[in-house]
């Protein structure tokens, strides 16, 4: 037996209270009687005066005693437990990312939670009904309030491993949701165990609404790589490795150092204490343009970080273009300064505009279409079909930043800067302001026809703007912006980003091979192009053809880092109304409590019925 609201045991003062009544209760009746033979009679009522005597073969008052003692055990919400679903709408949350892929004897522990969630189905009773939601990168309604076995079970039968980290937080918003739009609704949650999880996607919304985890995580003993880098040195390749022991126990095995080609170029052998990292360092690796390492721990729970791929990155010099009509001595040095750019100087657009360049640098002169390539425009003076230009107006304030934290701003310091006036320009989709002096836009940053470009509204003759350290900064940042294809590799990203791919500029036949082999031809023009990475972790190649011939570049996906920690730590979940209840496994059944309540009602008001009967009758 449970009692799921003791906090309304005080209503049980009602039953010494009806008793009271009833000793309070006066039954002898004053009369004129005209002798003293009615003595004996009138004594044995006193008799009836005393309390114990009011309280014998009184069916009313044992009716109401009882009505009394049904209603406050209704009240306290008396509940038994039972095993399976006990909610008329049940809300099935499974959650989907990297950790659930964590092995859990032959089955992972995804395998495992749509095999509990299966047999859910077949426990139901007759009326009862389910909702699906996958809790993945996004969560996802499979199926709603649906009492079909098989559809459900197919519908379970479609969830496909995610490797990404799963949004819990909309997910428990989106079951809370729907269990407040449907009476008699309950939610059952199957994951890993991963309290940081629950509890923070728990903590905003909440739900008023009965709570079951079932817990699909056992074993806690896991290795994984948590970093691997490699850099070109004099005479080969050093190579890096972390390794990071998320386990409670000490974990050994064996570290394997492959090439491109699959060839092993080194071995060594680890042991990592229990909760901390260790550092491999190779050196004097052979030449290759991609490293793959391979972990073997005695004891993992999850292969996924077991393998890791590193590129070697070395600075190329990218090829810039400056025109400048009148010639601009501060402009010209600061992309000297810079190092990593080629800068060839004009006077005026060339005709082709087909012609490619890694960065184009257009001072005080607008070209008529965008030539390829990405774009830093200086002073403005005309309109263009992709320049919305509308003059010229003075300014009165000083610069003021509008997106501090906007890599192109990171140190530079406006408050010195002034500018006598700047070009006025429309709104431009993709462009987005970074700095304004009142209400114009100084300079803007975005990205036009598959183009990075950033335009100073201003000519630098017309400010102390280069006479400022800002300048020399501000440079900086936006050469590093504007040619990223020779200052930084592509960045490694996990499964469900967006990367930002920077491409040769005038390249074609751009094709990117995904790990399986699998090939994506890239139908785009410009120098960037936005990929939504797939569920697929390991090394990919994007081939493109440029003046210089074929060129391929190399980036690699894993999984997060926190989706290593496979640890369930997983206790209890306290609901609104409902004690802490502890976690079901997937090897146990789910239990639950059936409250009684509106038996002990329909009981009460039963009893009450015949009250009201014996006391028409005059008992």
């Amino acid at each position: 037996m449970e009692w799921l609201a003791l906090g309304n045991s005080w209503f049980a003062l009602i039953i010494p209270a009806i008793v009271l009544l009833y000793l309070l209760k006066q039954k002898a009746e004053e009369r004129v009687v005209p002798s003293t033979l009615m003595w004996r009679k009138t004594l044995k009522n006193w008799e009836a005066v005393k309390p114990w005597e009011k309280l014998k073969r009184n069916l009313l008052l044992f009716l109401q005693l009882l009505a009394a003692v049904l209603l406050v055990l209704a009240l306290l919400r008396l509940a038994v437990p039972t095993e399976g679903l006990t909610d008329q709408h049940t809300i099935v949350v499974i959650e989907n990312a990297a950790s659930m892929q964590g092995q859990e004897g032959e089955m992972t522990r995804l395998e495992k939670a749509i095999h509990a969630a299966s047999e859910l189905v077949e426990k139901r009773s007759g009326g009862q009904v389910m909702t699906l939601i996958e809790a993945g990168r996004q969560p996802h309604v499979l199926l709603a309030q649906s009492n079909d076995r098989e559809e459900l079970v197919q519908m379970l039968q479609s969830i496909k491993p995610q490797l990404g980290s799963s949004d819990t937080s909309a997910a428990m918003t989106l079951a809370a949701a729907i269990a407040a739009n449907e009476a008699g609704s309950g939610v059952v949650w199957l994951g890993d165990g991963k309290t940081e999880r629950l509890f923070a996607a728990k903590a905003p919304q909440g739900i008023s609404v009965a709570f079951r985890f079932m817990q699909m995580g056992q074993f806690r003993e896991n290795t994984s790589i948590g970093a691997f880098v490699t850099q070109p040195v004099k005479g080969g390749v050093e190579g890096l490795l972390r390794l990071d022991n998320q386990g409670t126990q000490t974990s050994s095995g064996q570290v394997y150092i492959y090439d491109g080609e699959n060839q092993l170029l080194e071995t060594e052998t680890f042991s990592v204490e229990a909760g901390s990292s260790q550092t491999i360092t190779f050196e004097s690796l052979f030449a290759s343009p991609v490293y793959r390492a391979v972990i073997e721990p005695q004891q993992d729970g999850l292969a996924l970080d077991n393998e890791r791929w590193s590129i070697p990155f070395a600075s190329g010099i990218g090829q810039a273009t400056l025109v400048s009509p009148q010639g601009n001595r501060f402009l010209h040095q600061a992309l000297q300064t810079i190092g990593r750019l080629e800068v060839e100087t004009r006077q005026q657009v060339p005709e082709d505009v087909a012609e490619a360049r890694d960065l184009w640098v257009f001072d005080g002169v607008v070209p008529e279409q965008l030539p390829e390539g990405n774009i830093l425009l200086i002073a403005p003076d005309r309109e263009a079909p992709w320049l919305p230009y509308r003059g010229e107006t003075e300014l009165e304030q000083q610069p003021q930043a509008v997106q501090q934290e906007d890599p192109l701003l990171r140190y530079v310091d406006w408050r010195d800067v002034h500018v006598a006036k700047t070009a006025i320009l429309d709104p431009m989709p993709g462009m987005k302001t970074l700095v304004r002096a009142g209400e114009r836009d100084l300079i803007r940053a975005g990205i036009i026809d598959g183009r990075r470009v950033v335009i100073i509204g201003f000519d630098l003759h017309q400010s102390d703007f280069p006479l400022r350290p800002a300048f020399p900064i501000f440079m900086q940042n936006g050469i590093n912006w504007l040619s990223p294809l020779q200052t930084v590799p592509i960045d490694e990203a996990t499964p469900g980003d967006v990367l930002n791919l920077s491409l040769s500029a005038g390249g074609t036949n751009r094709m990117l091979t995904f790990p399986d082999g699998e090939q994506l031809p890239i139908e785009t023009t410009g120098t960037n192009w936005l990929l939504r990475v797939p569920d697929q972790i390991g090394l990919y190649r994007l081939d493109e053809e440029a003046g210089t011939g074929r060129i391929s570049r190399y980036f690699s996906v894993s999984i997060h880092e926190r989706e290593s920690d496979i640890t369930p730590d997983f206790i209890g979940v306290e609901t609104l109304g409902k004690p802490s209840a502890p976690a079901a496994t997937a090897d146990s059944p789910l239990t639950g409590s059936r409250e009684l309540t509106p038996w002990l009602v329909a009981l009460a008001l039963l009893v009450l019925f015949v009250e009201w009967r014996v006391y028409q009758r005059g008992y």
